[in-house]
């Protein structure tokens, strides 16, 4: 029993339906920030598809470009993050590795070749 599925939406406006695989992961986030300001925090990096934080004080951000990742990995490393309640805290900026879930990378899915048993 969830118990109010308006707290276990889906979507909750930070999922486009859109996937890539340009994502990195936020460290140091204040108790209060939420995926809304670090989606905030990011977009002066670029088009931003995806953003959660968990309650560790780390976040992931989805990038819909590339270019956009770099540009963030780059320049939001070290900055000062705010929350919408006005707690601070600076932020480390990484590239997210491997873990759990997302899309699936282009190099991640052999193809199989067609077969030819010809007997």
């Amino acid at each position: 029993d969830r118990g109010g599925d308006r707290h276990e939406r889906r979507d909750k406006g930070r999922f486009t339906g859109r996937r890539s695989d340009y994502r990195i992961t936020v460290e140091g986030l204040p108790k209060t920030g939420s995926w809304q300001d670090l989606k905030d925090f990011c977009r002066e990096a670029g088009d931003v598809l995806y953003s959660d934080v968990s309650g560790d004080g780390t976040g992931v951000v989805e990038f819909s470009r590339e270019d956009d990742m770099e540009w963030a990995l780059k320049n939001l490393d070290g900055k000062k993050f705010r929350s919408h309640l006005d707690e601070s805290a600076t932020v480390t900026v990484r590239p997210e590795k491997g873990g759990s879930g997302g899309g699936a990378r282009r190099d991640d899915s052999p193809r199989r070749s067609r077969s030819r048993s010809r007997s």
